[in-house]
């Protein structure tokens, strides 16, 4: 049994895939992301709501708007615009992202998804 707190946010933000053969070119995505902050057994405080709350916020509007690059992208954009992800791809996946935000947060799990109709969800779990 787990006791978790979860905190819903959205960016957005554009990529290149390069991996991917029907989607190697730029284009952008709306992503609504959830995080869970999670431990084991039951507590009646899992973490400060309002401290978590703020660190998801802040790590969202870092990537918010930019071109989000893997290191082993070279991309001609202003340093300003490009927000790097350490993904092992040439572009960055759902995947990695989910994994990036779960690091930078500290949360137990992840989901981004794109927010089209039928977009996929990329998920993401300590455990």
């Amino acid at each position: 049994m787990r006791t978790c707190v979860e905190l819903r946010g959205s960016i957005s933000v554009a990529h290149k895939p390069s991996f991917s053969p029907g989607w190697a070119r730029v284009h952008g995505h709306d992503y609504f992301i959830t995080v869970g902050i999670c431990v084991e057994g039951y507590r009646d405080l899992v973490v400060d709501a309002d401290e978590a709350s703020k660190k998801f916020r802040e790590a969202l509007a870092r990537m918010d708007g930019k071109y989000l690059a893997s290191p082993q992208e070279k991309v001609a954009l202003d340093a300003g615009e490009i927000y790097v992800v350490p993904c092992n791809l040439p572009g960055v996946s759902g995947e990695c992202l989910a994994k990036h935000i779960a690091d930078l947060v500290g949360a137990a799990w992840v989901r981004v998804c794109e927010s089209s109709l039928g977009g996929p969800c990329f998920y993401f779990s300590k455990s």
